[in-house]
């Protein structure tokens, strides 16, 4: 479901491939990054492996002023909510202005402000795109910034030392003894999950791929 909107008969073999070497929260990424750099309806090939998913600002411009929209918004809330919605709408479009005008200023100023926000002070969240890093999850709530060499052990408080987690796997992966995690932030961490006493991991991971357990001896 996540490579269909991508999956052509050129190109499936490819996606297929990609899908079978990374967790699925990097494939969505790539399956987005496609959509949005892609021209028209044509079909494109994934990334080279471990690619920046950069995205020209040109792709991501709105409609020129001339472009009538084609589309409609719909906005499904209790009614109160409902209300005020509106409301703000109508505050903010001119008279005589479609809804979408005021729309479209209302989210300006909501982006405006948001930006205008002090920024946080830890960079590493805004480094790993406020979510934690851990393969295969994709929480934004509840975030740590965790020393990967604890610093209980020597590890220091550089960028490359540190990484985002949730709350879980924080307490209850890595110091729980069930996640395991090495190497420098963000792109070269090797990843093991469902560590067991005794055993081998469950899975590993190299950033975002998936790795053979005799690929990387643990450290």
């Amino acid at each position: 479901m996540t490579i269909l909107p991508v999956l052509t008969e050129r190109t499936g073999p490819e996606w297929i491939i990609r899908a079978n070497e990374v967790t699925v929260r990097r494939l969505a990424d790539e399956v987005e990054w496609a959509l949005v750099v892609r021209k028209g309806v044509t079909s494109i090939a994934p990334p080279p492996a471990g690619a920046d998913l950069v995205i020209d600002e040109r792709k991501m411009c709105a409609r020129r002023d001339w472009e009538y929209p084609d589309a409609d918004i719909v906005f499904r809330a209790p009614a109160s909510v409902v209300s005020l919605f509106r409301t703000a709408i109508l505050t903010f479009a001119a008279p005589f202005d479609g809804l979408w005008h005021g729309l479209e200023r209302l989210l300006r100023h909501v982006k405006g402000e948001w930006e205008n926000q002090p920024r946080h002070r830890d960079p590493i969240f805004a480094r790993d795109g406020w979510r934690c890093a851990v393969p295969a999850c994709s929480s934004r709530r509840n975030l740590h910034d965790h020393h990967i060499l604890f610093r209980s052990r020597g590890g220091d408080n550089a960028r490359d030392n540190r990484v985002t987690v949730c709350a879980w796997h924080h307490l209850r992966g890595i110091h729980g003894g069930r996640v395991r995690a090495w190497g420098e932030a963000p792109d070269g961490i090797t990843w093991e999950l469902g560590v067991r006493l005794g055993g081998r991991p469950l899975l590993r991971f190299q950033a975002d791929r998936y790795a053979r357990l005799e690929e990387c001896p643990a450290g």
